[in-house]
Order: structure tokens, then sequence, then C-alpha cells
């Protein structure tokens, strides 16, 4: 079983601000705009889920089985990993919660909603068979999960 590390909040503050920095320069440096039907938007898809678990024994299984979706999006959808068009995951990140160790979030950026997290994400092999378990988790009441998504404006820095 992997460890859980359970950050304060000022290396949260940095672990997040660095990937998300990390992510933008990537996708700056890949010339990557998602252009928005909205005025004032453009940028990456981000995607927030918070998830809080019943026990931490749960909230463990449950870092068991995002290491290979986490794993797999490296490799696969990267620009670290993958090339060509595939690379449309510009930062993906777990953290757990400094103030309640039961609280997740998945901080999830893509170049675009609907080839980076619709097309290629979403049906990896490994998010496939993590969502069935995740989703079973859910039904059977030991996890709440809220999501919401976003488009990066052009205001402030990453």
């Amino acid at each position: 079983m992997g460890k859980a590390f359970v950050l304060t909040a000022a290396n949260l503050a940095l672990l997040v601000s660095s990937t998300l920095l990390a992510g933008f320069m990537v996708g700056r440096w890949n010339g990557s705009k998602v252009k928005s039907e909205s005025a004032g938007t453009s940028g990456a898809f981000v995607l927030l889920v918070n998830m809080k678990f019943k026990s931490l024994d749960l909230r463990d299984t449950f870092l068991e089985w995002i290491e290979p979706v986490c794993n797999d999006v490296i490799a696969n959808e990267s620009p670290a990993g993958s090339s060509g068009s595939t690379q449309t995951t510009l930062s993906y990140q777990v953290a757990i919660s400094d103030k309640n160790p039961l609280m997740v979030v998945v901080i999830e950026r893509y170049s675009d909603k609907d080839n980076g997290y619709l097309t290629v994400h979403r049906s990896g092999g490994e998010f496939l068979k993590f969502r069935e378990l995740l989703k079973s988790m859910q039904e059977k009441g030991e996890v709440e999960i809220e999501g919401e998504s976003y488009l990066e404006t052009s205001l402030g820095f990453v």
C-alpha cells in the first residue's frame, strides 16, 4: 500500500502553484490555446474534483487506485511522456487537505475540453478501470464527490 502524505497549507500552496506554473509553461511552449465562446476566457480547461472519504482506509484505497491513472497520464497524455497529438494533459495532481485528511482534491488541467479531456483522458484504459472502482465506492456511500470545471482566463498567471 502506498503512503499518503499530508501537506501543510504552505507546502500544498507551493505544490499546486508549481504544478500549475509548469503546466502553464508547457502549454505556452506548445502554443496550446483554447478559444472560448465566453468573453475574456482563453486557456486550459480545468477540472477540480473534491472528495470526502468516510475513513482513512477508504482514502488510502483511493490513492492506490488512482496511482496507475497518474502514471498513465504522465506516460500517455503529458508533454513529459507522450509525443504529438496526445500532449493534452497540462497537469494532473492529487492533494490531501492539510485540515482534514479525509478530503482529497484532484486538480486537472487540459489543453481543451473536447479533445484533451473528453476524448483523450476519459478514454484511457487506466482511467476507465479507476472510474468503475470509484463509482462503486460512491454508490456504497463511502465517498462524497463534487466536481467543478473552469476555463482559464487571461487574468493572472500559473
